[in-house]
């Protein structure tokens, strides 16, 4: 069973905004060459999320985890994904989709984030 991963974020008017999902996406792909993996965005940019969606079943995907790449759980993750899952399982009902934590909650993350500032900052 072909699986895919979908890395979801907000979108926006510039374009270079997404390099640094689309580089996410890269190193995933670099480290799991049998998933297929891409980039959707809510709004203002493409693919939007049933186009990635409905792309990955056209390469023959029926598992997909979906990484919501926000740092925080606003109501984009609350309410609009779960209203775009449900919808694309009922233009897809064979497809089987995992949405994980937004990546804001992964405490990895959070320890890189926290170690890169305070290496940043001006020392005392």
């Amino acid at each position: 069973m072909k699986t895919g991963i979908l890395l979801f974020a907000h979108g926006s008017r510039t374009r270079e905004w997404a390099a640094p999902f689309e580089r996410i996406g890269e190193r995933i792909a670099a480290r799991r060459s049998d998933t297929a993996v891409v980039c959707a965005y809510l709004e203002l940019m493409s693919p939007d999320f049933h186009s990635a969606v409905d792309g990955l079943v056209e390469q023959g995907v029926a598992r997909i985890t979906v990484a919501p790449l926000f740092l925080a759980s606003g109501s984009h993750v609350q309410h609009d994904l779960p209203r775009l899952v449900e919808e694309a399982i009922e233009r897809h009902p064979q497809l089987r989709i995992r949405v994980l934590p937004v990546i804001g909650e992964a405490e990895a993350l959070l320890d890189a984030i926290a170690a890169w500032v305070a290496d940043q900052s001006f020392e005392g």
